[in-house]
């Protein structure tokens, strides 16, 4: 069957109502040989916004455990756009990780929630994430933030996206507690940053196994992004598609000045009135 491309603008719009069917489209190869029930997602949210109930839609959509952290908290990491900040999430993640430590088995995918919707589900992402034989995957982007001057550190890569980017990463559980159990500053301070200084230090890199999905085809941001990236139909379903690499990113992050452009997008179409301001 044929299909048709549409640019970004429409993408977590169409994510949102038209889900891709998880067998459309998707890596057609054998299935992952971690069961799908060791794969917990964990995000933050100290206050259900509407970001965060689309997220949990496309979650509820695809079958993923999700673990939220923080609820109930204030919120004390800054504002969050355009700003550094966001350490808070550190520290929850810290907190919990404490009791996944000794669990081998388990796999964790962290992701943002007000700015996130999946696109596929928990088998493909096990899928790739074991294709990439590596311990811990950061999302990778195309801009360095927040320290610019760090960009002499990180690794050359020849194809595909150079930096980290802290909006979502997946690893097995003993390796994703060694990260942030390194966390030792205040909620204020900068997670990407953190987590940035962790990957650039080559020993840190190499001891933990880290590496980027310099492809995308686990974590997409948009921000920087939009040549990249069109919306897919087929059958009746959407699917982002990253045309620079041909991979179908799972977890689309409309990160940056992107929020409020897809929100007031998603309430022109659907006939909601999702405030532009509730992210946290």
């Amino acid at each position: 069957m044929g299909g048709c491309t549409v640019k970004p603008q429409l993408l977590l719009l169409a994510l949102v109502l038209h889900p891709w069917n998880p067998c459309l489209g998707a890596d057609s190869e054998k299935p992952s040989s971690i069961p799908t029930d060791k794969l917990l997602v964990i995000t933050v949210a100290t206050k259900e916004s509407d970001g965060f109930h689309r997220f949990m839609q496309s979650a509820k959509y695809f079958n993923y455990t999700v673990k939220v952290l923080g609820q109930g908290e204030e919120w004390r990491g800054g504002d969050g756009i355009n700003s550094i900040g966001g350490g808070q999430k550190v520290r929850l993640m810290k907190e919990v990780m404490e009791h996944y430590a000794d669990q081998d088995d388990l796999v964790v995918m962290f992701t943002e929630c007000f700015d996130v919707i999946f696109a596929g589900g928990p088998e493909e992402v096990l899928k790739k994430f074991q294709k990439a034989n590596h311990k811990v995957v950061f999302a990778a982007d195309g801009i360095l933030w927040p320290d610019k001057r760090l960009a002499d550190k990180y690794p050359v890569v020849h194809i595909g996206k150079r930096y980290l980017n802290s909006g979502g990463f997946i690893g097995y559980a003993p390796y994703v507690n060694r990260i942030v159990q390194q966390w030792n500053l205040q909620d204020n301070d900068d997670d990407q940053l953190f987590y940035t200084k962790v990957y650039i230090d080559p020993l840190k890199r190499e001891a933990i196994n880290i590496t980027l999905d310099h492809k995308c085809k686990i974590f997409q941001t948009l921000n920087g992004a939009v040549d990249e990236v069109v919306l897919k139909f087929e059958n009746g379903k959407a699917r982002a598609k990253n045309t620079f690499y041909e991979t179908l990113p799972v977890a689309i992050n409309g990160n940056g000045p992107t929020k409020t452009y897809f929100v007031l997008l998603y309430n022109s179409y659907s006939g909601e009135d999702y405030s532009v301001c509730t992210y946290r």
